[in-house]
């Protein structure tokens, strides 16, 4: 009699991370995301949660795809009310989240404000992951106007004073929040509030707009309300992995940020008005940043050094093959480094006698601040339906 495979089974999650999920999808129960500034935990999926700093007081919710969405035959549908309408939601769309904020100014900001996305530390990555990086910065650029990014301390070149004086940038990509933001509902005084969680009216001229402008296309003020949203089909925080990407298979996070958690913050740059900002495109420095609103991001399997970690209790991504994918990668890539060099060498020896073309990837995504406006400006004519995204397989 042969012997029945059985298998593997996953541990269960200590209770400090299941905790004010009743009611919801199982698979939620492993990502965490937390308001560092008042070190609350953020429930997907559920109510909005207040925030309140210097700058505005308002609210936030998390929409986030959980498994039943896609395969409603095999996964049990949440039991909270909240959930089930998020599922509903977000089904037959191609968003994996969407988060909504509402916020009321207490002060007029008076420098460009950032939606930004970091880790803390530099990520390690070899050429062919940087290839592949670059693929995703070229797209990204491509349809915002104002996008920037860093790699962050360059060790070659920015030196100790730099980094003691916070003249130097994080690894981050950011975007101005007008041109970012899917939508944006501005609601002057006396006027009905949209409801949060379910789909924001704004016009497509009036996103269109924004996108084409940037910075600077809304004046914010502190009387009226602003209910925004941003929405992606291209991360998924439960499997905590990138995916619809045109030409690229879905990879996990992990190839690109090791186990590092990811934070998304707002934050307005100092000293600097939008016109001029936008005529001098400066670095993004830790010392001109005012930052007003900042979350982490962490999965219970997938990162390390989270402040999930000691708020909720440590977790062990060493038994997880995806937690060490840059580590593999890395590997992979030393295997075919010889084999890219002559790829390299053939492209230039084609390139010295048809005209100069660069081979570096860096290069392919930055272009001149003038073509990327350029591009956004002739993009901002194009539908802007953006849940119509083509899967890969």
């Amino acid at each position: 009699m042969g012997m029945t495979s059985v298998p593997p089974t996953t541990p269960p999650l200590p209770p400090s991370w299941t905790a004010d999920h009743e009611g919801q999808h199982p698979k939620l129960h492993e990502m965490c995301v937390i308001d560092t500034q008042t070190m609350q935990r953020i429930i997907p999926n559920s109510v909005p949660i207040l925030v309140d700093n210097e700058c505005f007081s308002g609210q936030v919710m998390l929409l986030i795809r959980t498994p039943d969405v896609d395969n409603a035959a095999t996964e049990a549908a949440p039991s909270l009310e909240s959930a089930q309408q998020t599922s509903d939601y977000l089904s037959g769309r191609q968003r994996r989240f969407e988060f909504q904020f509402r916020v009321k100014f207490k002060k007029v900001p008076t420098g460009p404000i950032f939606l930004g996305c970091e880790v803390e530390q530099p990520v390690k990555i070899g050429r062919v992951t940087k290839g592949l990086t670059s693929v995703l910065l070229a797209m990204i650029r491509r349809i915002n106007s104002g996008f920037h990014y860093s790699w962050g301390i360059d060790a070659k070149k920015t030196k100790q004073a730099d980094i003691d004086r916070d003249e130097y940038e994080k690894t981050h990509l950011s975007f101005p929040v007008e041109a970012s933001m899917d939508r944006i509902v501005i609601t002057k005084p006396g006027e009905t509030l949209p409801t949060m969680g379910q789909e924001l009216p704004e016009t497509d001229a009036s996103v269109k707009r924004r996108r084409k402008q940037g910075a600077g296309s809304i004046e914010w003020n502190m009387e009226d309300t602003y209910t925004m949203c941003l929405w992606s089909a291209y991360v998924d925080w439960i499997q905590w992995r990138c995916m619809n990407v045109t030409g690229v298979r879905p990879f996990p996070l992990g190839l690109v940020l090791g186990t590092q958690p990811i934070y998304l913050s707002v934050y307005e740059i100092k000293n600097i008005s939008n016109a001029d900002y936008k005529k001098k495109r400066p670095p993004h420095y830790r010392s001109k940043l005012a930052v007003y609103s900042r979350m982490e991001f962490s999965h219970i399997a997938k990162t390390k050094g989270a402040i999930s970690e000691s708020s909720l209790g440590d977790h062990d991504t060493t038994d997880d093959p995806e937690s060490s994918s840059s580590c593999l990668f890395e590997k992979r890539e030393s295997q075919y480094e010889h084999m890219e060099e002559d790829k390299q060498l053939q492209q230039e020896d084609t390139a010295s006698s048809t005209g100069s073309v660069s081979s570096n990837p860096d290069e392919s995504v930055k272009g001149s601040d003038e073509e990327t406006d350029a591009v956004a400006a002739a993009d901002s004519s194009s539908p802007v339906n953006d849940d119509v995204i083509p899967k890969v397989e």
